[in-house]
């Protein structure tokens, strides 16, 4: 398959941004991303060129918020002005937001009406973190993401704790099912009303191996059909987004295949 054989309609333009920068995410090593080439780091000029290759669909992590800094709310508003099609936003969302970033967040859901945001196991301190965001942001907004490295389920150091803490006799083991189980994770969300699922191998990202989570989502399509479903990570070529795509996924998270920066 070559460049015109790309479903552009099916990708999703995946932006990540660092100190105000769009930054080459690869497999997870935040410390050593560099800014996107093809955009010299400006995020605003990465959403116009995926645009201008026919791309309507975003997926944009702020990786300073899911680091634990502040939320970059204005470079994101910034950059769902700009586009015309679905976006999700990862804003790290852990459950213990202060006020402020609340205000933040719901303010960005208000104002554009195609924007969703993430829940990830990675950053959320419990499944409770799922139920606090419905409070403030209808279940409809709001994407379960299941993050994995290397086919491992990701969680939170919050969670891992409580896990240890309960196996050491410290306390009770009140969520240890969701350190390891996806499909906790799913149950959860979907009692909330929460039907709109991310699935990323963060060892895969950036990293041009193929669709790792590919096999990973026929189960989860199998098991719940009812799920709408995106995943990327380790796009190599249109190839690649067909058999995604075929294994129950309605669009394929792309940045490095369509960036240049292999």
């Amino acid at each position: 398959m070559g460049a015109a054989d790309w479903p552009f309609d099916s990708l999703v333009g995946v932006i990540d941004l660092l100190a105000g920068k769009a930054v080459h995410a690869i497999a997870g090593q935040r410390t050593d991303y560099r800014q996107v080439s093809c955009c010299d780091g400006d995020a605003v000029k990465l959403v116009q060129y995926y645009l201008g290759l026919g791309i309507r669909s975003f997926y944009i992590a702020d990786l300073d918020a899911i680091c634990g800094k502040q939320l970059q709310a204005a470079l994101l508003n910034d950059l769902v002005s700009e586009t015309d099609g679905d976006v999700i936003v990862d804003a790290g969302w852990s459950g213990s937001e202060s006020d402020a970033c609340l205000k933040e967040i719901c303010r960005l859901v208000e104002s554009h009406s195609d924007l969703g945001v993430i829940a990830a196991t990675e950053t959320a301190s419990s499944p409770v973190a799922l139920d606090r965001l419905v409070e403030r942001v209808s279940a409809e907004r709001i994407w379960l993401g299941l993050d994995f490295r290397s086919g491992e389920l990701l969680v939170s150091q919050q969670l891992r704790d409580q896990r240890f803490n309960s196996e050491a006799g410290l306390g009770a083991d009140v969520h240890g099912d969701f350190c390891v189980d996806a499909d906790a994770w799913i149950a959860h969300a979907m009692a909330m009303q929460i039907h709109r699922l991310v699935v990323l191998d963060i060892a895969a990202v950036g990293k041009t191996v193929g669709p790792v989570t590919a096999e990973m989502c026929c189960k989860i399509r199998t098991a719940y059909p009812s799920l709408t479903i995106w995943s990327g990570g380790g796009i190599r070529d249109a190839s690649d987004v067909v058999q995604l795509m075929q294994q129950g996924c309605e669009r394929c998270l792309v940045a490095t295949a369509m960036q240049g920066d292999v």
